[in-house]
């Protein structure tokens, strides 16, 4: 008798040379319950695990943030979809597509016309030029003025975004009932820190380049969590 294994697609955009990488994994090619499935750049990776309870923990690099995003699903989730999205907390962008092959590589299509239309509203004439600004070495000083953080911009942004989603009820924080939340913002490095005075509770956006401050139009929810000790 031969078993039918499952398998899924999974799709991610490599964050150094921009294409999607596609991979089929199968409910029996996870060896030693861990695989990785590396763009043929060499510059990223995603990796996808098992964990003690038999979830897939799946780990993914983002074209906006400098550190991977990682996602806890149910095996069901992960193999019995026919597509489904991770996405950048911080963008609203997705990172990863996982599911019926037809499916991803659609949804991988439609992606890239949105990211297209994204990058031209920031200013830039196409990916290969957006990639030539993000992935660029040697400092701030070899960076075009393109590329440069247009820090009144990014305020405008960050201003209207908050009050917007305080209008919608769609900014929380730690405040309780009959406590007035007073929402506000600041420049952390690379980063804005939105913050609230009342209960103190905060978030940092990445902020690296205006391109990160128009992502951040995509956002949908934002969450304040208590600050770390």
């Amino acid at each position: 008798m031969v078993l039918n294994s499952k398998e899924t697609t999974l799709a991610y955009r490599c964050p150094v040379c921009g294409k999607f990488i596609f991979g089929m994994v199968g409910l029996f090619t996870l060896t030693g319950d861990f695989i990785k499935l590396k763009c043929d750049c060499g510059g990223s990776e995603a990796t996808i695990a098992y964990t003690s309870d038999r979830k897939l923990r799946i780990t993914v690099p983002c074209l906006f943030c400098p550190t991977p995003h990682t996602y806890l699903l149910s095996s069901g989730a992960f193999f019995d979809r026919e597509l489904l999205a991770l996405s950048c907390t911080y963008s609203g962008m997705d990172v990863c597509y996982i599911g019926q092959t037809d499916r991803v590589s659609k949804a991988a299509k439609d992606a890239d016309e949105e990211l297209l239309d994204l990058l031209e509203d920031a200013g830039f004439d196409d990916f290969a030029s957006f990639l030539a600004g993000r992935n660029s070495v040697g400092g701030e000083d070899n960076v075009d003025e393109e590329y440069r953080i247009d820090y009144a911009q990014i305020e405008e942004i960050v201003r209207y975004m908050l009050v917007e989603l305080a209008e919608e009820g769609n900014l929380s924080c730690g405040c309780k009932e009959g406590e007035v939340a007073r929402y506000d913002f600041e420049f952390c490095g690379d980063a804005v820190r939105v913050f609230c005075h009342t209960c103190g509770y905060e978030v940092k956006i990445p902020m690296s380049s205006t391109l990160s401050a128009n992502a951040f139009l995509h956002t949908d929810h934002l969450t304040l969590e208590a600050p770390k000790s």
